[in-house]
C-alpha cells in the first residue's frame, strides 16, 4: 500500500470544496499523453460522484483528446480549449474549483494559462512531475517518486473516500494512465505501490490485454511507414557517447501525414539498442521544437530538459523550445556531449 501520508487538513479542505462546488473544472497539459487523459477523466468519473446533484464537471485539454485515447469512458466531454480560448476564459470566471492533474505549472496548459492563474476560484493541483509550481495553486498534491498522476489520484481517492466511487470506468482510465507513464511497466515503476495500484484496478474487470492494444496497436498505415523511415534516415547514433537521437522537421510530418500524438513512444526506440544510456527526439512545430529525452541507469534525463526550460522526471523528461529546429539540436547536441562527434555510419555493414 502507498504508504506516504496526506495531510489529513488538506484532505478535509479539498473535500469540503468538491461538495460545495456548483461548477469544477479540470485541466491537464498540451499535447496530452495516456497519464494526462488516463487521470482528467478518472478524476471527472470520481467528481460526477462525490460532488453535489446539479454539479458541473468539465474536463479539458488545451488540444484536445488524442486518438489513441478517444476509447477512454466519457472521453468525448473533454472540451478542446485552443477552439475556443474565450469560452475557456468564462469558463475560469464561472469555476468554483479547478483541478489541473499531470502538470507542476500553468504554464504546462499552453494557451490557457492566462486564464487559470487569474481564475480567483479554488485551485488544486495533483500531479507527480518535479518542482510544482505551489504558488499558483491552493492545495498541491505531489509526489514525483510515484509512477504516475494516475497511480496519485488512485491513492488520494483512497484517501478521501476509500472504495466509495472507485468503479469499472474509473479504474479503466487509471490503469491506462499507469500502465503508458511506466512504459508498460518498464521504468518509474520502482516502488511496490505502481504494482499494487495495477493490483488494485486490475480486480474491476478492466481487461488489461484489450487497454494495451487500444493504445498501442492502433497504427495508420502513414504511422507505420513513418516510423520505418524515422528508424532508417532520420536516427543518429553515437556509440561512443551511448546516445541515440532523432529530428523530425515540419517537412518530415507533412511527408506522412504525421503529428505529435504519432509520435508517442517513437523516442523509447533510442533506447532498444543495448549499448545506448540516453535518447533523444526533436520534433519541429510551428515557431518551437518539443524535445523529449529518456535514459536508462545513472543518467538523470531531468537535470538535462530543466536546462532547456523543461523538466520531467529521472528518466523521462522534456521541453519545448522557442528555437528553430536546428538551434535546438545544437543545443541538445550540447547538452548531450556529442556536439563534436561523428555519429555511426547506419548505412555501413558490420
Amino acid at each position: 500500500m502507498y504508504t506516504k501520508q496526506f495531510d489529513s487538513q488538506d484532505i478535509t479542505k479539498f473535500l469540503q470544496w468538491i461538495a460545495e462546488a456548483r461548477n469544477i473544472l479540470l485541466v491537464s497539459h498540451m499535447n496530452a499523453d495516456g497519464d494526462a487523459c488516463g487521470s482528467l477523466m478518472g478524476l471527472t468519473l470520481l467528481y460526477d460522484q462525490a460532488s453535489m446533484i446539479g454539479c458541473s464537471v468539465t474536463p479539458v485539454l488545451p488540444n484536445g483528446c488524442p486518438k489513441n485515447f478517444e476509447w477512454l469512458p466519457e472521453s468525448g466531454r473533454i472540451v478542446k480549449g485552443e477552439n475556443d480560448t474565450q469560452a475557456w476564459e468564462r469558463m475560469t470566471e464561472e469555476a468554483d474549483l479547478i483541478v489541473g492533474v499531470d502538470m507542476n505549472a500553468a504554464s504546462r496548459t499552453d494557451m490557457l494559462a492566462e486564464p487559470l492563474r487569474k481564475a480567483r476560484c479554488h485551485k488544486v493541483l495533483i500531479d507527480h512531475h518535479h518542482n510544482p509550481d505551489r504558488e499558483e495553486f491552493e492545495l498541491v498534491f505531489s509526489d514525483p517518486e510515484i509512477s504516475s498522476s494516475c497511480e496519485l489520484v488512485l491513492w488520494l481517492s483512497q484517501a478521501m473516500w476509500g472504495d466509495r466511487f472507485l468503479n469499472r470506468e474509473v479504474a479503466t482510465c487509471l490503469y491506462a494512465g499507469l500502465s503508458t507513464d511506466t512504459g508498460g511497466f518498464a521504468f518509474s515503476c520502482e516502488q511496490p505501490s505502481c504494482f499494487e495500484a495495477a493490483s488494485m484496478l486490475v480486480r474491476y474487470d478492466i481487461h488489461p490485454a484489450e487497454i494495451h492494444n487500444l493504445i498501442i496497436n492502433t497504427f495508420s498505415v502513414n504511422r507505420m511507414q513513418f516510423y520505418g523511415f524515422a528508424l532508417s534516415e532520420r536516427l543518429r547514433i553515437y556509440p561512443d557517447q551511448r546516445v541515440a537521437l532523432m529530428a523530425f522537421s515540419l517537412d518530415d510530418q507533412k511527408r506522412f501525414g504525421v503529428g505529435g500524438e504519432d509520435m508517442e513512444g517513437l523516442v523509447n526506440y533510442t533506447l532498444m539498442m543495448k549499448e545506448m544510456e540516453v535518447g533523444a527526439l526533436l520534433r519541429e512545430e510551428v515557431g518551437r521544437t518539443k524535445v523529449s529525452l529518456r535514459a536508462k541507469y545513472e543518467v538523470n534525463v531531468n537535470h538535462i530538459a530543466q536546462q532547456l526550460g523543461g523538466g520531467g522526471h529521472t528518466k523521462a523528461a522534456g521541453a519545448t523550445c522557442k528555437m528553430p529546429l536546428d538551434e535546438t539540436l545544437r543545443e541538445v547536441e550540447k547538452l548531450l556531449g556529442v556536439e563534436n562527434a561523428k555519429p555511426l555510419d547506419c548505412n555501413s555493414k558490420g
